[in-house]
């Protein structure tokens, strides 16, 4: 090099520059792209084996809306979770909420997870509208939460934006596994596990752009979030272990009129729906509820069963 113009070492040096730079950035931008984590719905289409295919090496996760309330399934959930399950891509599943009371509520959770696809890593309450008419936003919230506990023993996740978590969910949404909070100015100030920083992220495989996340809480890495301990659906056996004055039923059970809840020992049929006025709780060696009645029957305190 010392034979070289000054000027001429200028310039290689500027041409090496760039090359690095191309590279360097080029293999910056590869990696990001299997960093994005977009919420997908009816609006970008019923997507197909292609688009699919290769949406897999461009996503961490899908974030997929199953229903838009209780009374309208997404179009192409089906089809889009499906193709999911078959290209490997892990996602989750939301219900953009439209209820109206704690009891309305039950019912949204209900309807969701029964339409959801069971494969799903974890589900999510879009909670973006204040629809509530009948007690309080966070009573409601607080009730989708504990029905889908009921129901499911995965991740369970509070979506909305900042202003609108504050004022209507301040408290419900701390119960939740995680909080998915949507601030597009900036990040959020408030506890924030993943971050919806964009309604404008262009993906490849969808030749358009989407809503888009990135996580912020390190505690909660990917794995975190498509994998772990509370990936799989069964229903999580939570109980009373408090005695209250009555319960109902959320799925068909038995009153028995013994404390070992054999088969032999069942004297009355209970559908869903049922109100059953208890008097007592009681706690067994393995660490399960049961209620008794008045008159000496006993039922289950599993509140996958009872709420």
């Amino acid at each position: 090099m010392s034979s070289l113009s000054k000027k001429a070492r200028t310039i290689i040096l500027s041409i090496l520059t760039v090359v690095l730079s191309v590279s360097i950035f080029g293999a910056v931008k590869a990696s990001a792209a299997t960093t994005v984590i977009p919420d997908i719905s009816e609006w970008q289409g019923k997507l197909t084996d292609s688009k699919v295919s290769n949406l897999k090496s461009q996503v961490s996760f899908i974030i997929n809306r199953r229903q838009y309330g209780a009374n309208y399934q997404d179009k192409y959930a089906t089809n889009n979770t499906n193709l999911y399950v078959k290209y490997g891509i892990p996602f989750g599943e939301y219900d953009y909420a439209t209820f109206t009371s704690a009891a309305s509520a039950r019912n949204e959770a209900n309807v969701f997870y029964k339409h959801s696809n069971k494969n799903a890593k974890f589900y999510v309450l879009d909670y973006e509208e204040n629809d509530v008419t009948s007690g309080s936003t966070n009573s409601a919230v607080k009730a989708w939460y504990n029905q889908m506990r009921s129901l499911t023993g995965k991740k369970l996740i509070f979506y909305s934006y900042q202003s609108f978590a504050t004022s209507h969910a301040n408290t419900a949404r701390k119960s939740f596994d995680a909080q998915w909070i949507a601030n597009y100015s900036s990040k959020p100030t408030i506890q924030t596990d993943l971050w919806q920083y964009t309604n404008k992220k262009y993906v490849p495989a969808l030749k358009e752009s989407v809503d888009a996340s990135t996580i912020l809480n390190s505690s909660k890495p990917i794995t975190w979030w498509i994998g772990g301990a509370q990936s799989a659906d069964t229903a999580k056996p939570t109980y009373f272990t408090d005695v209250v004055s009555s319960v109902t039923t959320t799925q068909k059970i038995y009153l028995y009129d013994s404390t070992s809840f054999k088969k032999a020992n069942r004297v009355v049929k209970v559908q869903a729906g049922t109100k059953v006025n208890v008097t007592a709780i009681h706690k067994r060696s393995t660490g399960s509820y049961y209620f008794e009645t008045a008159d000496g029957r006993y039922l289950t305190a599993n509140k996958n069963y009872v709420q």
